[in-house]
């Protein structure tokens, strides 16, 4: 019997470091791809449009949600004003990302990355700040792709920092609420 006492503490402990080790990793996000990672609803902060700063008042209420690989901008009205499929290209750096503007009504699960010639491209690039914000600048569909954060007349380029947005519990709906 006191042979298996050593036993059984040595697995338990084995199975300890290894639950442990599991709920890290789940924690930790490292291998998240950017897509992953920007998906939610973010607040634009401040924009400069081709080398304009943006207003408070331009700003204010202006927000991005992206599912998947869909990013769509809403007014402080809550309009929706841009729409577009994207992709990125981790290997770069900085990041670079391709938007294709597609319809306000297109359907996103049949959405592809790939435009076709009469739909409008925006090639820019993005970086990471933390886990709630990030930086996108990008050229106006017929521009170059910025080379820096930078928006000016000359680079027909426009810059945002975007802040995550935390969701309100209280706005999504519960089982009972769905049933009325």
């Amino acid at each position: 019997m006191t042979t298996i006492k050593p036993i059984a503490v040595t697995l338990a402990f084995l199975f300890s470091a290894i639950a442990f080790s599991l709920s890290t990793r789940a924690d930790d996000k490292p291998n998240d791809t950017v897509i992953e990672k920007l998906q939610g609803r973010w607040l634009v902060v401040s924009g400069v449009n081709q080398g304009r700063e943006l207003s408070e008042a331009e700003v204010e209420g202006t927000y991005v949600t992206i599912t998947t690989n869909t990013i769509v901008t809403y007014d402080r009205d809550q309009r929706q004003r841009f729409r577009a499929v994207f992709r990125t290209d981790e290997a770069k750096d900085p990041i670079h990302i391709t938007m294709t503007s597609v319809a306000d009504n297109a359907s996103t699960d049949k959405l592809k990355t790939e435009p076709k010639p009469s739909q409008p491209v925006a090639s820019g690039i993005l970086k990471l700040d933390g886990d709630d914000e990030w930086t996108l600048c990008y050229g106006l569909p017929g521009a170059d792709r910025p080379k820096a954060f930078e928006s000016t007349a000359s680079n027909r380029a426009m810059l945002f920092k975007l802040k995550k947005e935390e969701v309100d519990p209280s706005t999504i709906p519960s089982a009972g609420d769905e049933q009325k």
